[in-house]
């Protein structure tokens, strides 16, 4: 049997890994629960607007941040993109936060996005790790709101802040798109098909904050909905 030229094999077995390679992150973005919805979907068009307004609101410029629960969304792609800081992401989802390293990858991110797979209620992080957390969608699904609660305060830098959000899109997205994003929001409790796992909304965010031992935070509404909790230490 005749062997293939070194340079021919060569090519051959780098087509094979490229389709491999390919196969595999179609693999991770049919495994994630909701990927085009946040990546070319509903969702997609709010999370740069909602990454720009936190660094407008907040100064953020470098430190750490630490996104919870966010999935394979841009959110701390655009954190990134827009400051210095070192952005960690956490979520319970293996898929998610595979393919989102991929995602770093591709955009030139690597060391500055740091996908970690792990539990908000129970989080691997130092005390005083982070100086910016933020987390959209994450809380009204946890278990156990005040132990995650305790866990953000935990994790929080003496100085920094927190911004948590109970399904908000935010005070920068385009008007029209938070129209029909409002109007979708709204309609979930028409047929009953409210997310599997949902445990909200609840507008006494403060109250599970005060639970949680947090003696200084806020609530910030939005109009018609969207709860965002704002807590600093």
């Amino acid at each position: 049997m005749k062997r293939l030229p070194v340079a021919i094999a060569c090519a051959v077995a780098a087509m094979l890994t490229a389709v491999s390679a390919d196969d595999y992150i179609d693999s991770l973005k049919a495994q994630v629960r909701g990927y085009e919805n946040m990546t070319t979907g509903r969702f997609a068009p709010m999370y740069e607007p909602l990454a720009r307004q936190m660094v407008l609101e907040y100064g953020l410029k470098s430190g750490v941040a630490l996104d919870i629960g966010s999935s394979c969304s841009s959110f701390p792609l655009d954190l990134a993109k827009k400051t210095e800081m070192r952005v960690y992401t956490l979520d319970l989802d293996a898929a998610a936060m595979r393919l989102l390293g991929y995602l770093a990858d591709e955009a030139g991110l690597t060391g500055r996005v740091i996908p970690v797979e792990g539990d908000a209620m129970d989080m691997p992080f130092k005390d005083n790790f982070a100086d910016f957390i933020f987390s959209r969608g994450c809380l009204p699904f946890v278990p156990d709101q005040v132990q995650m609660l305790r866990e953000v305060y935990r994790v929080l830098k003496p100085g920094g802040v927190a911004y948590l959000g109970h399904g908000g899109f935010g005070r920068l997205l385009d008007p029209k798109l938070r129209e029909d994003l409002v109007k979708w929001r709204l309609g979930w409790g028409k047929d009953g098909k409210k997310p599997e796992g949902w445990n909200g909304p609840k507008e006494k965010l403060v109250d599970l904050a005060q639970e949680a031992g947090i003696p200084n935070c806020r609530l910030i509404k939005e109009p018609d909905v969207g709860w965002w909790l704002e807590i600093r230490k």
